[in-house]
């Protein structure tokens, strides 16, 4: 199946739209490596995945959830302190307006990016679909502006080939795989075949890497000596380390420096906090002119940060590094791993 790696405006209607809108002030243009794109049923979906699985999110981001759906903050923590699902109607009430992916792609385009990586998931609509089917055809005519990286669960191996299977099939142009959710070390020998699969197909893995807040699962499920074992073992698998293994970003950052196929994605933090003493994220500024230059790339996670893509992305700027660097962060690592998933580079 034919499947486009190009990163400019297709000709599809709701790129067209895109198109008639004002183009963003100057900055480098971006790519954003770890978004969310769903309707209410798929952010249900979402969200029902972490109050099963580490209900310590809708605690611990409380306020962002309702400053990205527009929640009154108070009656969230009410509900909350009742059942989570309660919450979680709290911040979809009925009547919502439906998704729109034109005025999505638009909003993107005015905060200067210029293509998205939307993280899909396994998860069941009331459809009957999964969260990833429903986002291969939403975006079926724009996949040059939106690339679909399917979600996969590692708790059942089988099921998590065919979920591989399928959405390659479908047009997925990556995988998504966040293992505190599952409760499952995605370096066990087990998921092997999911592995070897995704690396036969040149399908970059997002991994979700370094702290996480569930408490029902062990730290380091997730970590760089994940990234390590499954470098490693599958020497053409091209992993992206979600959030950069922070709080261990030195580590992350030399085993993707030991690994050419191991790249680094900041979201769900701030670029502006990064230059603080004690941020954590000292060895990437370090290196940003060395080994961090081609291996870093720039993420939203969309709700973690509510409010516009262009100014941060303009923290990037702030942070004193050459421009080059900034460029090559914002879009030009995204770019290249796109181009090399597709066979056009080998590292």
């Amino acid at each position: 199946m034919n499947v486009s790696y190009g990163l400019a405006p297709s000709n599809g209607t709701a790129a067209e739209a895109a198109a008639a809108t004002p183009a963003a002030p100057a900055r480098p243009p971006v790519v954003d490596a770890c978004s969310l794109v769903y309707d209410d049923a798929g952010w249900r979906a979402y969200l029902n995945r972490l109050g099963e699985n580490a209900p310590e999110y809708l605690d611990v981001f409380s306020a962002s959830f309702c400053r990205y759906f527009g929640a009154a903050h108070a009656a969230y923590r009410q509900a909350l302190a009742v059942r989570w699902q309660d919450a979680v109607d709290v911040l979809l009430p009925p009547g919502r307006p439906p998704f729109d992916l034109a005025a999505h792609l638009a909003d993107r385009r005015r905060q200067g990016v210029v293509a998205e990586f939307a993280m899909g998931s396994a998860e069941r609509l009331p459809d009957g679909r999964t969260v990833n089917a429903w986002l291969l055809e939403t975006v079926r005519d724009v996949r040059d502006r939106v690339q679909v990286w399917a979600g996969v669960s590692l708790r059942d191996p089988a099921a998590a080939l065919r979920e591989v299977e399928s959405s390659l099939a479908a047009g997925a142009t990556g995988l998504c795989v966040i293992p505190f959710l599952d409760g499952t070390d995605p370096a066990d020998p087990r998921f092997a075949p999911v592995w070897d699969a995704a690396a036969s197909a040149r399908l970059p893995v997002w991994l979700h890497t370094g702290h996480h807040f569930a408490r029902s699962h062990p730290s380091g499920l997730g970590s760089w000596r994940t990234v390590e074992a499954l470098a490693a073992r599958h020497r053409e698998l091209l992993l992206v380390a979600g959030h950069a293994g922070w709080p261990d970003v030195r580590e992350t950052l030399l085993t993707a420096a030991r690994h050419p196929g191991v790249y680094l994605e900041f979201s769900s933090h701030r670029p502006r906090h990064m230059s603080r003493p004690g941020s954590g994220w000292e060895p990437l500024l370090h290196h940003a002119r060395g080994p961090a230059r081609d291996r870093v790339l720039f993420g939203t996670s969309t709700w973690v940060n509510p409010g516009p893509t262009g100014p941060l992305a303009d923290e990037v700027s702030e942070l004193s590094l050459p421009q080059e660097v900034v460029t090559a962060w914002l879009a030009g690592n995204a770019e290249a791993l796109v181009a090399r998933s597709a066979g056009a580079l080998r590292g």
